[in-house]
């Protein structure tokens, strides 16, 4: 847990630098922030920024599935996901977010479904109007209110290793936000929280330590 809180660090330091894109750093406070509130807060619980899902009628469809590549390990530091765990990439026929579904599930086999609750989906492939609710034992999930770089390079390496054509690519780069899923329990990730017994203020004053290292550097250097 320590080298991920490192990487947290590391990452904003990056963005003060600019030695990283600033998308990535977003993604990973939005990570990071979600973690503090600790694990067993977020497990089988949906989140206040994932609420709209809940009113969401439309359908989800299975766009590509694939395993998770050794470059997205490195790149986005996801310590959620080892490479070679299945996903699934799955949109809505508005574009209005994608869902990235992360490790082996039931859930992937369903090409159709509907989201009911963080751990319970509606798989529609028997039908519309057939009730074939698929129940996780442990899921947690995040939502972000914009567009991720994260689902566009997932789609991009998926459609390569499955020799598809690229049209999903080119949908999953207009949706509007982005909903990164994980199934827990056996064989998933273990745990989401650090596990420490310290406080919020702790790990903030710890995200802002680089910044003002960079800072006070920058400000030298000017003189």
């Amino acid at each position: 847990m320590y080298k991920s809180t490192w990487t947290y660090i590391y990452l904003v330091n990056s963005l003060w630098t600019n030695r990283m894109d600033r998308s990535l750093v977003i993604l990973c406070l939005f990570l990071c922030f979600d973690s503090l509130t600790g694990y067993d807060e977020m497990e089988n619980i949906v989140p206040e920024r994932c609420l709209y899902l809940k009113s969401h009628e439309e359908i989800l469809q299975r766009k590509c599935s694939g395993h998770y590549p050794l470059v997205a390990v490195t790149k986005f530091r996801d310590t959620f996901i080892e490479a070679g765990e299945p996903f699934a990439l799955y949109m809505t026929d508005s574009l209005d977010y994608v869902l990235v579904l992360m490790k082996e599930s039931p859930l992937q086999s369903c090409e159709r479904m509907r989201f009911v609750d963080v751990k319970s989906f509606n798989c529609l492939d028997q039908g519309d109007t057939v009730n074939d609710t698929m129940i996780l034992e442990k899921a947690a999930m995040y939502c972000f209110p914009f567009h991720i770089q994260l689902p566009d390079d997932l789609m991009e390496m998926c459609l390569m290793e499955n020799e598809m054509s690229s049209d999903p690519l080119a949908d999953v780069l207009k949706t509007k936000r982005g909903v990164i899923h994980y199934s827990l329990g056996r064989g998933g990730a273990e745990r989401l929280g650090f596990g420490f017994g310290i406080g919020i203020g702790v790990w903030l004053r710890l995200l802002a330590l680089p910044l003002s290292i960079s800072m006070a550097l920058l400000a030298m250097q000017r003189l």
